[in-house]
C-alpha cells in the first residue's frame, strides 16, 4: 500500500529558466553572462553536493569584478523570482494528496536555487525533505533514496518517486520505490491511477 509521494522539483513542481537568470544577475552587478553560467557549468557535481557554498559563489562573481558584493544575495533572489514558473495544477494535487499521504521533496539542487525556493516557501507544500546540497549525496545515489525512506518512515514498496529524468527514475526503482517519470500533469495522473492512489 502506498503511504508517501515524493516529487523531484526542478522541472516537476517549479521551471526556472537559469539562462535568463545567469544574464539578468550578471547584467545588474557588472559582469558578463558567461562568467556566471560558466561557473555553474564547471562546478556543477559541487554545487549540486554542496561541497561549494554560496559563499563561493560570491567570491567568485566578486572577483570577476561585480559589485556591490553586500546586495549579491537580494539581487540573485529577486532575478530567481521573476524567473521562476510553478505548475499551479501539480501543486493543487500536491496539497490534495497530503490528505491522505505523506508528500516528500527529494530533489538534486544547488545551494543558489535553495534560497529561492525558500524564500517562495516551497517547501511548505511538502511533509520532509531531502535536497543534495544539504546532504551531499544526490541522485541516483541509492543511498539518497534510502535516505528519503528514512525520513518518511516507510518502506520502498510503500513509496512513489516521480521525476523528469528516467535516470532518476531508475535509481528509485532500483531499491524497490514506484517510479514515475513525468511528462506532464495528465501523464502524471494516468500513472498515479494505475498505482491506485487516492486522487
Amino acid at each position: 500500500m502506498i503511504k508517501t509521494i515524493m516529487f523531484d522539483i526542478g522541472g516537476v513542481v517549479v521551471h526556472t529558466d537559469f539562462q535568463k537568470l545567469y544574464t539578468n544577475f550578471a547584467t545588474r552587478i557588472g559582469i558578463s553572462p558567461s562568467l556566471v553560467a560558466n561557473y555553474h557549468k564547471d562546478y556543477f557535481d559541487d554545487l549540486i553536493l554542496g561541497t561549494k557554498s554560496l559563499e563561493d559563489l560570491w567570491d567568485n562573481m566578486e572577483t570577476a569584478g561585480g559589485a556591490p558584493r553586500d546586495n549579491f544575495k537580494s539581487i540573485w533572489l529577486e532575478e530567481g523570482a521573476a524567473v521562476r514558473t510553478g505548475d499551479s495544477n501539480l501543486i493543487k494535487l500536491i496539497c490534495k494528496l497530503r490528505k491522505s499521504y505523506s508528500i516528500g521533496a527529494v530533489t538534486n539542487l544547488t545551494e543558489d536555487r535553495l534560497i529561492i525556493d525558500e524564500k517562495t516557501k516551497l517547501y511548505a507544500n511538502f511533509d520532509y525533505k531531502v535536497l543534495s546540497c544539504i546532504e551531499h549525496i544526490k541522485k541516483p545515489d541509492a543511498k539518497f533514496y534510502q535516505l528519503a525512506l528514512s525520513k518518511a518512515s516507510l518502506s520502498s514498496k510503500e513509496a512513489v518517486f516521480i521525476d523528469d529524468k528516467e535516470v532518476n527514475v531508475l535509481g528509485a526503482e532500483s531499491i524497490g520505490i514506484h517510479g514515475i517519470v513525468y511528462f506532464g500533469y495528465n501523464s502524471l495522473i494516468a500513472s498515479l491511477q494505475k498505482l491506485n492512489i487516492d486522487l
